[in-house]
């Protein structure tokens, strides 16, 4: 089969040949405005050498996203059978947890498409045009690999727009229950597949939530910042810790609230139904304090463009954060905006500073091994947490 070619600049051609999978437009030499949004292309460098299949985006400014760097595999039924058998393989030994990601697009070399298991349901976002066409195969093929009771595409809007692509929350085959209960580190949650964020539950923090409920202790007063559906407060209360959970949108609470009751900690649980910005530093303003700070904000940034707005935001949630602390607190920093990744520690530092605390670092965290980083695309390193403790000990 014969396919379109697009050449694309030397700078593209080389990370290409390193790994790497993105082709941004304006890498593009003299590009085809007739070329149809999602075709299946061939890349060429400028001496006209093969680089690559990948599916064209005619609209998004990642124009061009690489599925096979091997002249004799195109992009077809068989070729995705075998990358989703081999993502499958990669997570057999993941245990302690019915729920995990099965499917990391590039990292998986399947880009834009992510499939995340909930028990016997999966859930799939198909992120980009490329894959349109191969929905129907990416099914048959989880349906006979896996044999689930349902398998539900919840691809979202938000990551649809940039191709132009509607949202779609849609069954493909069998039964999908409108919760589903799953378990992780012999905790019980119930996911909402259809209106949760992202495919119902944060999977990427799983590695997180387990080492810091390893580290609290009974009788510790926790404060769980954006908590979602309550699975870091939850995992602190089943240490026996007073928690305290902030959470805007009522539909995460009530969600929260049965999370609690399922593992018989809704007693050392207090809600609170509310903007965190708003709490925090109201909080902060007055005596309070707590032993462990977990704060998750959403991310801050969806471009570079907004990095200094993202900066500024980060800074003051951490500023009020902090002056939530004991002498002795921690505090648990989850920051899931790329940009902002490499600027943390310093806004740690500043935000510190600003307080007059010194900080010592616990532990680092990365999202969970299920949602594995491609060294040659950094962008794919998406989440961090720091864990930093105040030093109370008097100054020498």
């Amino acid at each position: 089969m014969a396919y379109p070619q697009i050449r694309v600049s030397p700078s593209a051609a080389k990370r290409i040949r390193h790994h790497d999978c993105w082709v941004f437009r304006d890498e593009l030499v003299a590009p085809d405005g007739n070329l149809p949004h999602g075709e299946v292309v061939e890349l060429l460098d400028r001496h006209d050498a093969f680089l690559g299949y990948a599916f064209y985006s005619a609209h998004a400014h990642v124009a061009a996203r690489v599925v096979s760097t091997d002249r004799d595999t195109p992009m077809d039924r068989a070729l995705l059978a075998r990358r989703l058998a081999t993502a499958l393989a990669r997570r057999s030994g993941l245990g302690q947890t019915t729920a995990r990601r099965l499917v990391f697009s590039e990292a998986d070399h399947l880009p834009g498409l992510i499939v995340d298991q909930y028990g016997e349901v999966l859930v799939f976002q198909s992120r980009v045009a490329g894959l349109e066409p191969w929905k129907g195969a990416i099914v048959d093929c989880l349906r006979d690999l896996l044999h689930p009771r349902g398998i539900l595409e919840r691809s979202d809007k938000e990551f649809r727009d940039e191709e132009a692509l509607p949202a779609i929350t849609q069954v493909h085959t069998g039964h999908v229950p409108e919760r589903i209960r799953i378990e992780e580190e012999g905790l019980h949650f119930w996911v909402d597949p259809y209106q949760g964020q992202k495919t119902g539950f944060y999977l990427d923090q799983r590695d997180t939530r387990r080492d810091v409920r390893r580290l609290i202790r009974a009788g510790e007063r926790v404060v769980d910042v954006f908590a979602y559906t309550g699975s870091f407060g939850i995992g602190a209360a089943s240490r026996g810790a007073q928690v305290v959970c902030v959470e805007q949108k009522e539909p995460c609470l009530a969600l929260a609230h049965d999370n609690a009751r399922l593992n018989g900690v809704a007693d050392r649980v207090t809600w609170v139904a509310g903007d965190a910005f708003a709490w925090l530093a109201a909080k902060a303003a007055g005596r309070e304090r707590f032993d462990w700070v977990l704060l998750d904000p959403p991310s801050l940034a969806k471009s570079k463009a907004e990095l200094l707005k993202a900066r500024s935001a980060l800074h003051h949630l951490v500023v009020q954060a902090l002056r939530l602390l004991t002498a002795e607190g921690t505090l648990v920093l989850s920051v899931c905006t790329y940009h902002l990744l490499g600027l943390t520690e310093e806004i740690l530092r500043i935000a510190a500073a600003e307080c007059g605390m010194r900080l010592c670092v616990r532990a680092t965290t990365m999202q969970a091994t299920d949602h594995p980083w491609v060294l040659q695309m950094p962008m794919t390193r998406y989440l961090m947490s720091w864990m930093v403790q105040r030093d109370g000990s008097p100054a020498a």
